[in-house]
């Protein structure tokens, strides 16, 4: 039976970078030159990348002003199924990049320098071992080895009982998860670079070195795996598929460079690339959504749309969400726009996820809402401790949630109660 749902009154206590990289835009575009913006832009360079100007889109008080939107207030809405917290695990705070991953008999979650074994039952910890440093990507396994990347600019593997086997320097400092397989590590640095290592010895078996634009957004992204072999987003708006020797598969256009100064001519591909066995697709920030077919790369579709995460599909639609935290559905064959939900406008929302039978995001203040994913209506809300910025991991009819204040949440749809 439904039932009405009221919800509290969002607090504004999280700034939301994603609005204040259109603040940088504005001032950089209205008060300085070109000169001035690589200069102001190289005020806010972090450590290792030396040659290279990130723009962060969450989580920071330096672009925090009166001119940042104010994100929308949450509204009262018909609840048609229930949102639950299945179980919560603390891992300690943490960037906000960090990614759980679920495999056949177990989570994997790491904290600010620890990684984690959780009990898929109840999230109760296994195991956790220190690492070499503070951990800033991963978690990324192939379900039987563990890797991630420490502020010491290393890269880290250990086996599935959490023995440490190796680790490797790395070109610089990457917030991006290795992708682990194929007895493969790979992993994609700051300086675009994509270095793939042996799985079992940590010996570097190739390197691809890619382009990078004068200004890139410190947005999260991830590796995947493809038909092709690792299938990369690129800073300068393409997207990149390598071979598992390196080669070059192909290399496509997702968002072409537009406008006078580097803030308007972003064009990085965001998010996780999409890839099942019919269609592959992937999203660029003031670019498109494009999708191509996964087995011989032609073209299918491209939808304008401003993104910011990754897109996620299903046997019917394609979901994305833009830079003003709406969620969009596309139609997957042919790319005409299924509709829009406006609900969450500015409140930074994650990457899509399907929880259930619903399309499901969090948002900066760690509220899960739940969508029916054939016209966008939320339907279910819950809510887990701490902003989510990074994707959620699928696992069984539910999803994994890891905020940046260290819980690690799985949340699940369920029928309501009368």
């Amino acid at each position: 039976m439904a039932r009405e749902q009221k919800v509290e009154k969002p607090r504004q206590d999280w700034p939301l970078l994603l609005n204040a990289n259109k603040i940088i835009g504005s001032r950089l575009r209205d008060s300085f030159s070109t000169e001035m913006n690589t200069m102001f832009a190289k005020k806010i360079l972090t450590g290792a990348v030396a040659a290279l100007l990130v723009l962060p889109m969450a989580g920071c008080s330096l672009f925090s002003t009166p001119d940042t939107h104010e994100p929308a207030e949450l509204q009262d809405f018909k609840e048609l199924v229930a949102a639950k917290v299945s179980w919560t695990a603390d891992v300690g705070e943490n960037s906000g990049y960090l990614v759980p991953v679920v495999t056949e008999n177990a989570v994997y979650a790491a904290g600010e320098d620890r990684l984690y074994r959780l009990d898929q039952t109840n999230g109760q910890k296994v195991w956790e071992v220190e690492a070499g440093g503070r951990i800033t990507a991963g978690v990324g396994t192939d379900g039987m080895h563990l890797a991630l990347v420490t502020d010491k600019g290393e890269v880290e593997v250990y086996d599935a009982e959490g023995r440490f086997q190796w680790r490797a320097p790395l070109s610089a400092e990457t917030q991006v998860a290795p992708l682990v397989g194929q007895n493969l590590v790979v992993v994609k640095t700051a300086d675009t670079r994509i270095t793939a290592f042996d799985l079992i010895t940590g010996e570097r078996r190739w390197h691809y070195q890619g382009q990078a634009p004068a200004l890139t957004l410190q947005a999260y992204n991830q590796l995947t795996w493809s038909p092709a072999g690792v299938l990369a987003g690129q800073a300068n708006g393409r997207l990149l598929a390598l071979s598992l020797d390196g080669k070059t598969v192909f290399d496509a256009v997702i968002g072409q460079a537009k406008g006078i100064t580097e803030v308007e001519r972003l064009i990085d591909v965001v998010g996780r690339p999409w890839v099942d066995q019919q269609l592959m697709c992937a999203a660029a920030f003031q670019g498109q959504l494009v999708c191509m077919n996964s087995m011989n790369g032609q073209l299918a579709w491209t939808a304008k749309v401003d993104a910011v995460t990754g897109p996620v599909a299903d046997s019917q639609l394609v979901y994305v969400v833009d830079d003003q935290s709406y969620v969009h559905a596309f139609n997957r064959a042919n790319g005409r726009e299924a509709w829009v939900n406006r609900d969450l406008q500015y409140r930074t929302v994650s990457a899509p996820i399907r929880i259930g039978a619903t399309i499901a995001v969090a948002d900066y203040e760690g509220y899960i809402t739940m969508m029916n994913p054939s016209n966008g209506q939320v339907i279910a809300r819950t809510r887990v401790d701490g902003a989510v910025r990074a994707p959620a991991a699928q696992f069984g009819y539910g999803a994994v949630f890891q905020t940046v204040d260290g819980e690690v949440a799985y949340v699940l749809q369920e029928p309501l109660e009368d």
